[in-house]
């Protein structure tokens, strides 16, 4: 403590006081909330390169409610053979944690397929994929009113208190996920850029499409019971639309995108604490602000231009 005290910048940082609790003292206790964080803004705004770049943004949204959805059924199960929330929410592995995966890998599967009819276009299945879900997500937890606090706090994340069981998943997947890229990196980026040219090569672009999506709700069904729906989706496309509008090299965009998730996760956590703010909307503001300078970028190149 005297240490800190006797740095400027460490000391204005780390012993601010919020209730009678200085944020160093509070770091025990939000030490697994504010890894997850880092560690999901790692994997989502590394994985937004791809979103932003193949324009998927709505097929992530789609995933994300019926991950939602795969949760919200666990529970309803669950409860009808006389099992109490909580007793279910401790088993995050066993049930609603692999439910919300199963429902998102399907939904990856279903939606990696090319749509050829043309009154049902991809739009509409995907208008159809956000909004039954997030319907019968609302119906399930109306009918499971009194166990909805219960079920809201896996189903929309806690970000300041994340169990260990919920760290150790979300590292396992983020290790997994990262691997499988680094492997498939080159696969991913021809297939993406250029679908056209590599099916002319003889590369298998469905495949490879289907597991980068598999990727995609792979992350996002576990990091949404971690951190909450709409940070995840967050990192997913803020981060890496702030990357794309300040550089056109594909490598400085995935490493400037996990820069911009990775600071808004730390300093968005940060100053909700400070400021006694809701943890999740603090950090999509704080990835917000990452927008300006690319948006500064932009107007002056049209300023020149025109």
């Amino acid at each position: 403590m005297d240490f800190l005290r006797s740095v400027p910048v460490l000391s204005g940082l780390l012993l601010v006081e919020r209730n009678g609790m200085t944020f160093l003292d509070a770091l025990p206790i939000l030490q697994n909330g504010i890894l997850a964080g880092v560690v999901v803004a790692l994997v989502s705004a590394f994985l937004g390169v791809y979103v932003i770049l193949k324009r998927i943004v709505f097929v992530s949204a789609a995933i994300s409610q019926i991950s939602s959805l795969g949760v919200a059924c666990a529970f309803l199960v669950a409860v009808f053979f006389g099992h109490h929330a909580s007793e279910v929410k401790s088993q995050f592995l066993s049930g609603p944690g692999l439910t919300s995966v199963v429902f998102a890998c399907v939904a990856a599967i279903i939606l990696a397929r090319q749509v050829s009819e043309k009154r049902i276009t991809r739009e509409s299945i995907l208008g159809i994929g956000y909004l039954l879900p997030a319907g019968l997500t609302l119906l399930i937890l109306d009918l499971l009113s009194a166990e909805a606090h219960a079920i809201e706090d896996i189903l929309f994340g806690n970000s300041v208190f994340v169990s260990v069981d919920q760290l150790r998943v979300q590292v396992a997947t983020a290790v997994a996920v990262l691997l499988i890229h680094l492997l498939l990196y080159k696969e991913f980026i021809f297939t993406s850029l250029d679908p056209e040219t590599a099916t002319a090569c003889g590369m298998r672009t469905q495949l490879f499409n289907r597991i980068l999506l598999l990727t995609i709700a792979f992350t996002i069904s576990v990091s949404i019971m971690s951190i909450g729906a709409l940070p995840v989706f967050a990192f997913m496309v803020i981060p890496a639309s702030a990357a794309l509008t300040l550089t056109e090299r594909l490598r400085n965009a995935f490493l400037l995108s996990v820069v911009f998730g990775v600071s808004a996760a730390l300093v968005g956590f940060y100053l909700s604490f400070v400021f006694s703010l809701p943890t999740g909307p603090a950090m999509l503001t704080t990835a917000g602000l990452f927008l300006i300078p690319g948006g500064l970028r932009t107007l002056v190149q049209r300023w020149r231009l025109g």
